[in-house]
C-alpha cells in the first residue's frame, strides 16, 4: 500500500488544490490519499471562511480518501509547529509512505541541503540571523537572508517565499520525528499572493471574489464538484465573515488578564497589542496598528486567536490524536491498515477525553457563533461518508 499525506487548509479547495492533489498522488504512484487540515482557525490566524466540515467535504469528493482535522494548538500554529503537527499525525498514523507539499521552482536536493543548513546552523550563520531579528525583520526574511549570505548562490526572495520556508519545516519534521515517510515536492503553479483569479489561483483570491460576490469568476476557478458545496454553503448562511468575531475579541482583550504565556507572545508583545485594542474598533485596525516588520500581519492575527481561545505556550511534541472528519468508502483497506497503529482518530469529540478535544471544540463553537449559528451545532456534526 502506498500512501500520499497532504497538510493543507482547503478554505476553499480550488483548482490549484487540485491540481497539487492530482500531481501529489501521481508522483507517489499513491493508493490513497490522506489530507490533515487545519480546522475552525486556519494556520493563517483567521477563522476559515468555510467550515471544517464543508472543507472536509470539498476535499472528499475532489478525491481525497481521507481527511483528518489537526489538533487547535498546532492548527493555527507558525510554521515549525503547523509542520510538526501535520507530519506528526501522518508519520503516527504507520501506513503513509510519502509527504506531498507544493513548494517554489527548486528540487528536493536543493530543499534538503538549505534544511540541514538549519538543523546544524554555524555561528556565522546564527549571528547574521541575530542582527536581522534586530533590525526588525520578521523570522522568514531574517533566516531568509542569513541563509543567502553563507552561500551567494542562494536568492534570498526564494529562501523567505512561504512555500519554501514550510517545505522546510516538513522535511525538519520528518527529520525529528525520524520518519521514514519519503518527501515528494511539486512544484508550485501560480502565485500565493496573486491576488487575481488566475486559472490556479491563490486561496485568498477566492475568498476575495466570495466575499464581493464574484460566483461567476468563483466557478472557473472552483473543481464542478467543489463549486455546489461552496454555493450551498452560502445560500445556508454557511459562511464565517471576516470580523465576525471582532467584537468578542476585544471584549475578551479589554477585559484584561495575564496573556504573557500565550502562544506566539514574547517580548512584550501582549502589552502592545492590550494598548491597542483601546483606541481600535475592529480586528483588522488591531493588526495593523500593531504590525511591524518584527512582527508580520500572520504573527499578529495568530496571536490574536490564541488570546481569544487562551492557547497557552506548547511544548514541541506530536499530536496526541487527530479528528476523524470523513472518508471515502473505497478508502476502508486504509483504515483497516491505519487501526493496529493505535494513533486515536476522534469521530465522536463529546465522547473523547483527549487533552485538547475541549479547546478544540470551543475553537468550533466559536466558529458557529460567528457564522451566526448556534453554538451547540459544533458537537453534532456528523462524519463525512463519500
Amino acid at each position: 500500500m502506498r500512501v500520499c499525506g497532504i497538510v493543507a487548509e482547503y478554505d476553499p479547495f480550488h483548482n490549484g488544490h487540485l491540481y497539487h492533489l492530482q500531481q501529489c498522488k501521481q508522483a507517489a504512484h499513491a493508493d490513497y490519499v490522506i489530507c490533515v487540515i487545519s480546522c475552525a482557525f486556519t494556520q493563517r490566524g483567521m477563522p476559515g471562511l468555510f467550515s471544517t466540515q464543508d472543507r472536509a467535504r470539498m476535499a472528499l469528493e475532489a478525491g481525497a480518501d481521507l481527511v483528518l482535522g489537526m489538533p487547535q494548538s498546532f492548527g493555527c500554529s507558525q510554521a515549525n509547529r503547523f509542520a510538526l503537527g501535520g507530519v506528526g499525525i501522518l508519520d503516527a498514523l504507520q501506513v503513509v509512505t510519502h509527504l506531498g507539499f507544493g513548494v517554489e521552482q527548486v528540487a528536493l536536493p536543493f530543499l534538503q541541503t538549505v534544511a540541514a543548513k538549519l538543523d546544524d546552523p554555524d555561528e556565522p550563520y546564527r549571528l547574521r540571523q541575530r542582527e536581522a531579528l534586530r533590525a526588525g525583520k520578521s523570522f522568514a526574511r531574517a533566516q531568509g537572508e542569513a541563509l543567502a549570505q553563507s552561500d551567494e548562490l542562494l536568492d534570498p526572495a526564494i529562501l523567505s517565499a512561504p512555500n519554501f520556508v514550510l517545505g522546510l519545516c516538513y522535511l525538519r519534521a520528518l527529520k525529528r520525528l525520524n520518519s521514514s515517510i519519503q518527501a515528494v515536492p511539486i512544484i508550485r503553479r501560480g502565485s500565493y499572493h496573486d491576488t487575481s483569479l488566475a486559472p490556479l489561483p491563490s486561496a485568498s483570491a477566492v475568498r476575495a471574489a466570495l466575499l464581493r460576490g464574484d460566483w461567476q469568476g468563483a466557478a472557473r476557478v472552483l473543481p464542478d464538484v467543489v463549486y455546489p458545496l461552496a454555493a450551498g454553503a452560502a445560500l445556508a448562511q454557511g459562511l464565517h465573515l471576516p470580523g465576525a468575531l471582532d467584537k468578542a475579541l476585544l471584549v475578551k482583550l479589554l477585559s484584561g488578564g495575564d496573556f504573557g504565556q500565550i502562544a506566539e507572545i514574547s517580548e512584550g508583545l501582549d502589552q502592545r497589542i492590550l494598548s491597542a485594542a483601546r483606541v481600535v474598533n475592529n480586528r483588522e485596525a488591531l493588526i495593523r496598528l500593531v504590525k511591524s516588520k518584527r512582527y508580520p500581519y500572520a504573527r499578529i492575527s495568530r496571536a490574536l486567536t490564541n488570546m481569544l481561545l487562551d492557547v497557552h505556550v506548547q511544548p514541541d511534541e506530536r499530536p496526541r490524536y487527530a479528528r476523524l472528519l470523513g472518508f471515502r468508502n473505497t478508502a476502508l483497506p486504509l483504515l483497516k491498515a491505519i487501526k493496529p497503529s493505535g494513533f486515536p482518530l476522534i469521530d465522536r469529540p463529546a465522547k473523547a477525553d483527549f487533552p485538547g478535544i475541549a479547546q478544540d471544540m470551543c475553537a468550533e463553537m466559536l466558529w458557529r457563533l460567528g457564522a451566526e449559528q448556534a453554538a451547540s451545532l459544533a458537537w453534532h456534526q456528523d462524519m463525512i461518508i463519500v
